[in-house]
């Protein structure tokens, strides 16, 4: 839907997807899966006849393709040929292929061929006749032996004694071809550029089936070139089949049952450990535990599930990208709506869960937590996208996460309330303690004002010379760390979100993902 023009009516879209599924033989795995690292889908030579088909969708005059049979079995590997050389034959399409090491089978498919050994021209020409020019210069391959391999073996051999021979005198030049081989012209109608690394020694063939006449069949839909746009569909169309396709990837990675069944079982300790609380001074270190196991426990959820997500589908997106399908504001506005219902459901439920289980307030307060932990979510979500973003590395990222989470639960004030004093600016630049203060604010503002000769002085400094002094709420909440008023905390919390949402796009820009 996204790299056939809007103009294109869907039902002649959804005709095209069908005679390209019917040319590639993938009619059988139609509604299966594409499969990733959690969850199998596609077997190897499906996924490659998937990925070809993706890119005929627009018709293109000349299709170049890097190595389509790396991975396969012989099997697999005939029959992906067979099915591209049946596309090219019956839609009179240019495919240009390297293929290393094709069976005889194969290699006996193509129509022109060229042999390249360290960046130089070995063979060009027609396919059935590169036996025959060999055996002119001496070198005959024997009956009932695969063309291929004997090609490889001798253009091998030769690499071989060219290194050798360099490091003799430093001068030497390839025997079969005194060419270098930079262009191909290919009947007039494109031209194909190859380099290779200089020395590299590795053999590579390039094999080419000539451009036909191009009226002699074609699409039922007539799909013009638009020269005038640079993009197929527009940005409502891209953002709309985006967003459902990261929906239905993401879905089945975030509810992921051993998530729901782990996310379960921390809700219900939790609940009999904390279950009807009193609102009192002496429980403030309890809810404080409460408070800071559930943020902590969600920021690590987001942190892994959103990097999992966005490492899982980089390779796709630049893909998708480089051929120029979708706009990259169309992507990213997708991939965070189409993933915020979905992350921030289960937190709904599991604080929901705690939050009545333990008593912790009223329905107005009820409402304020959550929406707490809901900005939580999204603040480390947009982190987690610029994570994934600059470092490529899934173990490199999710260890600078968590060391700022971790970190974060040192100085924010979840374990140490007391820190030295030239530490204690440290909390304010840390993620966590901004949720954790605003959380607490919300959870203590309806305690009960307390006698100081009910407490510890030594914690309230204003109970020291006055015993029957009354301390409020947000007496101890200074008491604990938290200082500023709750709206402070709420409008940091926001502004952080943004400013990593901006930051990540930018970066997903610059890095050309």
């Amino acid at each position: 839907m996204i790299r056939i023009p809007d103009r294109v009516p869907k039902q002649e879209k959804i005709e095209k997807i069908h005679k390209i599924v019917d040319s590639l033989g993938l009619k059988k795995c139609l509604h299966t899966t594409i499969g990733d690292i959690f969850n199998r889908g596609l077997s190897g030579g499906e996924k490659k006849r998937a990925n070809i088909g993706c890119e005929l969708l627009t018709d293109p005059d000349i299709l170049l393709i890097d190595e389509p049979t790396s991975g396969l079995d012989s099997s697999t590997a005939l029959s992906l040929m067979l099915q591209l050389k049946n596309y090219a034959t019956e839609y009179n399409k240019t495919i240009v292929a390297t293929i290393h090491q094709p069976s005889s089978q194969i290699f006996h498919m193509f129509s022109s061929l060229l042999l390249l050994v360290d960046g130089e021209m070995a063979y060009f020409g027609k396919a059935s006749m590169v036996i025959d020019h060999f055996a002119k210069l001496g070198i005959v391959c024997s009956q009932h032996y695969n063309p291929a391999d004997f090609l490889l073996e001798v253009l091998k051999k030769d690499v071989t004694s060219k290194t050798n021979d360099v490091d003799k005198d430093n001068t030497t030049s390839l025997p079969m071809s005194n060419q270098h081989m930079s262009t191909g012209h290919l009947n007039g109608s494109a031209n194909t550029e190859t380099k290779r690394p200089a020395g590299s020694g590795d053999v590579e063939l390039v094999i080419v089936k000539p451009l036909s006449d191009h009226t002699l069949k074609d699409w039922n839909c007539n799909v013009e070139v638009e020269t005038n746009r640079r993009w197929p569909t527009s940005f409502w169309t891209q953002f709309k089949m985006l967003n459902w396709r990261s929906y239905k990837q993401s879905k089945g990675r975030i509810f992921h049952k051993f998530d729901i069944i782990q996310a379960a079982c921390i809700a219900t300790v939790a609940s009999i450990l904390y279950f009807q609380i009193d609102s009192t001074v002496k429980t403030v270190r309890d809810r404080m535990g409460l408070v800071s196991i559930s943020l902590t426990y969600w920021s690590f959820q987001m942190l892994i599930t959103t990097l999992l997500g966005f490492t899982g589908e980089r390779a796709v997106v630049s893909k998708d990208r480089t051929a120029g399908a979708y706009r990259l504001s169309a992507y990213y506005l997708a991939k965070i709506t189409s993933e915020l219902p979905l992350l921030i459901s289960v937190p709904f439920l599991f604080n929901t869960i705690v939050y009545w289980m333990a008593g912790l307030g009223g329905v107005d307060i009820y409402f304020a937590y959550l929406g707490i932990g809901t900005l939580n979510c999204l603040m480390i979500q947009s982190l987690a996208h610029n994570l994934g973003v600059l470092i490529p590395d899934l173990k490199l990222s999710m260890m600078t996460g968590n060391v700022i989470i971790l970190s974060g639960l040192l100085l924010g004030g979840f374990s140490n309330i007391n820190p030295p004093e030239w530490l204690r600016w440290a909390k304010y630049v840390v993620l966590v303690h901004y949720p954790y203060s605003a959380s607490m604010t919300c959870v203590l503002n309806s305690m009960d004002n307390v006698w100081c000769n009910q407490t510890t002085v030594d914690v309230f400094s204003q109970c020291e010379n006055n015993t029957s002094a009354i301390l409020s709420s947000r007496d101890i909440l200074l008491g604990i760390g938290v200082e500023l008023p709750i709206y402070c905390y709420l409008a940091t919390i926001v502004l952080l979100t943004l400013i990593f949402y901006t930051f990540g796009y930018y970066s997903l820009k610059l890095k050309r993902v």
